[in-house]
């Protein structure tokens, strides 16, 4: 008996949580990014910032490093925000 009130307390709080979260949309961004890949080696990074900064096209990094264009785009995002390789003029803004 105990461990069906314990059950039962624990399926209120997950149901709780999942309403709480229905009613408050979260927003998660690239979910649905397919061809991203989100992990890099330091050798991958280190040919990444070495190609960056001979300025070289996005398209043309992704095709030298095997890797989708999509992930270069985050990975140059990335290191652009940490300071690790100079702002390209995108002109997005």
């Amino acid at each position: 008996m105990l461990e069906l009130k314990k059950e039962n307390k624990a399926v209120r709080k997950t149901e709780g949580q999942y309403l709480t979260l229905r009613r408050n949309v979260i927003y998660t961004t690239f979910e649905d990014v397919e061809d991203a890949e989100w992990f890099w080696s330091v050798q991958e990074i280190e040919k990444f910032d070495k190609l960056w900064r001979i300025n070289m096209k996005l398209e043309e990094i992704s095709k030298e490093m095997r890797r989708s264009k999509s992930s270069v785009a985050l990975l140059g995002l990335d290191r652009m925000m940490q300071g690790k390789v100079p702002a390209r003029d995108w002109k997005i803004w």
